[in-house]
């Protein structure tokens, strides 16, 4: 919303979250020394359709762990209505708080029924809200990466030029206070570190 404000364009939340993951990858592989097994995407929207359970009163278990690719915590599932047995968990919108080896998981005690019967339901994903690991002050690398690039898009090259020089002074600054506060070389740079 914020670069749509600033710099009015015609391309999709979809494509300008494929420039958010750009930048984002740099963050996971060039700031928090990641290797490529280790870096997630966002997905702006998403729906999956997969048997599930409820172990406990916060989770939703997903068998198939493929499927997880599109979920990101502080994203939410929306319609969320898997009927059945499990009928009382349906929800309008439930944001995800995590994800661990059973699936993704939730606020305590948003689901009344549990249970290990699988039945299949549509996940649809919200991730518009999603929470990049960057945070403020300086999450701005994000906003002037995806302005350079819908320059670059247009053709506006002196803008674009103008757009990569402020980007690059922003990953610079982030670069050298994270190196500074984090030592990501003595494996201090993995993503908990960055949200404690």
């Amino acid at each position: 919303d914020y670069v749509d404000e600033v710099k009015p364009n015609a391309f999709s939340p979809a494509a300008k979250t494929v420039w958010m993951n750009e930048v984002e990858g740099m963050v996971q592989t060039e700031i928090l020394l990641l290797n490529e097994k280790e870096v997630f995407q966002y997905h702006y929207a998403a729906q999956e359709t997969t048997p599930i359970t409820f172990p406990n009163d916060h989770t939703i278990g997903i068998a198939d762990k493929t499927v997880l690719r599109n979920f990101r915590p502080g994203g939410k599932l929306t319609n969320f209505a898997p009927g059945g047995i499990y009928s009382a968990n349906a929800k309008a919108s439930i944001t995800i708080q995590g994800m661990n080896a059973d699936g993704l998981v939730f606020t305590e005690g948003t689901f009344p029924v549990t249970g290990d019967t699988a039945v299949s339901t549509t996940l649809t994903f919200d991730g518009s809200s999603c929470e990049p690991l960057a945070e403020p002050p300086h999450d701005k690398i994000y906003a002037e990466y995806i302005i350079a690039r819908i320059d670059y898009a247009n053709g506006e090259y002196d803008q674009y030029d103008n757009a990569m020089r402020m980007f690059n002074s922003f990953w610079s600054e982030f670069s050298r206070w994270f190196a500074r506060m984090y030592r990501p070389a003595d494996r201090k740079g993995a993503y908990h570190e960055l949200r404690r």
